[in-house]
C-alpha cells in the first residue's frame, strides 16, 4: 500500500496534467522520472507555468497511455537473465508549436541572476527551442531516456506529433499553482501581457 501511495503522490505532484486518467507508467519509471526532473528543478520550478510546460514534455513521453501514437523506440537492451527487452533510447514528435511554446513559457526565467534556459542549452548566444530540445535529449542528467526531439507538423507513416496543452507564457497559472512567476523570477511578468512600459510613461512624486 505504501508504494502505491508513493507512486500516486509522485505522479500527481509531476504530473497533473493526466487527472484521474489512466497511465502507462510504473513505479520504477516514476521514481525515475522524479529523480531527473529534481536535477533541473532548481533552476525553473519557482515559475509554475515553464516548470508545469517542462514536466509536461516527459510526462508524455513516460506515462502518456497514447505514446505509440507520437514516439517510437530507437534502440532496446536485454536484460540479462530474462527474455524482456528494455528501451534504452527513443524518437519523440512534437508539433512546432508545442515546441515554440515551451521554450517561449521558460525564455525569460531567472536562475541565479541570469537567465536560466542557456544554463541547459550549454550556450548563452544560441538557444532556440531546437537546441533546448537537443540538449534535453542528450542530457543523460536532465532527461529519463536519451531521446531526439522531432519538432514539425508533419506525420509520418508510424507517429503523429504530439501536440499537448501548454502554456505560451510566463505570467500565466497553469492548473495545478495558484500564482504565475515573480517578477524576480521572470521579469515579464511585472507587466501585463508582457509589454514593458514606456521608459516616460512612470509618474513621479517630487518631495
Amino acid at each position: 500500500k505504501q508504494w502505491y501511495q508513493r507512486r500516486v503522490r509522485v505522479l500527481e505532484e509531476l504530473c497533473p496534467m493526466f487527472g484521474n486518467m489512466p497511465v502507462c507508467c510504473d513505479g520504477a519509471q516514476l521514481e525515475n522520472l522524479a529523480s531527473h526532473m529534481s536535477q533541473v528543478a532548481f533552476l525553473l520550478e519557482e515559475c509554475s507555468s515553464c516548470w508545469y510546460n517542462f514536466r509536461t514534455i516527459f510526462c508524455q513521453q513516460i506515462c502518456s497511455p497514447d505514446q505509440s501514437t507520437f514516439m517510437r523506440v530507437l534502440e532496446q537492451f536485454k536484460i540479462e537473465g530474462d527474455d524482456a527487452s528494455v528501451a534504452r533510447s527513443f524518437q519523440v514528435s512534437l508539433t512546432k508549436e508545442y515546441a515554440v511554446k515551451l521554450f517561449d513559457s521558460c525564455k525569460e526565467v531567472q536562475a541565479f541572476g541570469r537567465d536560466a534556459l542557456p544554463l541547459i542549452c550549454s550556450s548563452s548566444t544560441h538557444c532556440n527551442h531546437d537546441r533546448l530540445l537537443k540538449e534535453l535529449g542528450n542530457n543523460a542528467s536532465m532527461a529519463p531516456y536519451l531521446t531526439e526531439f522531432l519538432v514539425g507538423n508533419a506525420r509520418d507513416s508510424v507517429i503523429t506529433p504530439l501536440q499537448a496543452d501548454v502554456l505560451s507564457h510566463c505570467w500565466e497559472v497553469p492548473e495545478d499553482a495558484d500564482e504565475a512567476c515573480s517578477c524576480e523570477d521572470c521579469w515579464v511578468a511585472c507587466f501585463e501581457k508582457g509589454k514593458t512600459p514606456s521608459l516616460f510613461s512612470f509618474e513621479f512624486e517630487w518631495p
